[in-house]
């Protein structure tokens, strides 16, 4: 009985993880905070093209294919993501050419044709696999606004709870969670690295700095993967465990004697929130 108790707050908790960090939410207060930063002259009305685009109309179609469809609003199967997500890909481009028109600031139109590049990626890798779409909605903004601030590596640190959320609901496997949110941040830095140079950012960028972020948000996550990976392949005893434990603690000192001190503290906080979700919820 208490089991089954357990079983159903972590359940509900999941779910309400996943609803609040589905990636048309979320785009609501990463773009907010991209204009309000960058002094956007035409802040409302860039704002509200912003909410439109990235965050209304995604959500409409998401909501109205599946009632049509008959389908869960989560898109289970596979198949099912197709259309969504080719119009969700146009949505995002027609924004990106609007955005330009309403002179935008660069960092937010970069990010809109990110949001556009990285959906039709995630169609063609749909194709064949489901990559996790909300590890990918979390991560790609996260990475916009490292580029504004890198103190911003705050937002990847719910990185954890989403993965873990997604599955806990089933909705996919740990390592469709780990591949959405690693190609994520791999995708648009190198997105908007290039874009920066083309659209004269109105930001300083530390390339090194951003990928020693971006590395120390995802070694937790991925050492759990693999931990997981050897438990389920019984390959996870004796010299083994011994030998990646020393690995993980070597990479650990390893990064921390290199890097300076954002990345170290986002290492440290993101093995913190891993650590915790792995021992309280599994």
């Amino acid at each position: 009985m208490e089991n089954e108790k357990i079983d159903n707050m972590r359940y509900s908790f999941s779910r309400m993880i996943s609803n609040v960090f589905e990636p048309p939410f979320l785009a609501i207060p990463v773009f907010f905070i991209l204009n309000l930063s960058l002094n956007q002259k035409n802040f409302l009305e860039i704002e509200l093209i912003c909410l439109f685009f990235a965050t209304i109309l995604p959500i409409l179609v998401i909501f109205i294919w599946s009632k049509l469809k008959k389908i869960d609003r989560d898109y289970t199967v596979k198949e099912d993501r197709k259309f969504p997500l080719l119009i969700a890909t146009a949505l995002y481009f027609l924004g990106t050419y609007i955005l330009w028109l309403f002179s935008a600031n660069p960092l937010t139109i970069a990010l809109m044709l990110c949001y556009g590049i990285n959906t039709i990626i995630v169609f063609v890798i749909n194709l064949k696999w489901k990559i996790s779409v909300h590890s990918m909605g979390l991560t790609g903004p996260t990475t916009a606004l490292i580029f504004l601030n890198p103190w911003f590596f705050i937002l990847g640190l719910f990185g954890p709870l989403v993965m873990w959320s997604r599955v806990i609901l089933k909705k996919h496997t740990i390592l469709q969670v780990i591949a959405g949110s690693i190609l994520g941040y791999i995708l648009t830095a190198i997105q908007l690295y290039y874009l920066s140079t083309l659209m004269y950012f109105n930001v300083n960028i530390d390339l090194y700095l951003i990928l020693s972020i971006i590395i120390a948000l995802n070694i937790a996550p991925l050492a759990l993967f693999l931990i997981n990976y050897l438990n389920d392949k019984n390959s996870y005893e004796g010299h083994t465990r011994k030998i990646f434990y020393f690995l993980i603690f070597g990479s650990f000192l390893l990064f921390l004697s290199f890097s300076s001190f954002i990345p170290n503290i986002a290492l440290v906080l993101s093995g913190i929130v891993s650590l915790t979700i792995a021992y309280f919820w599994g």
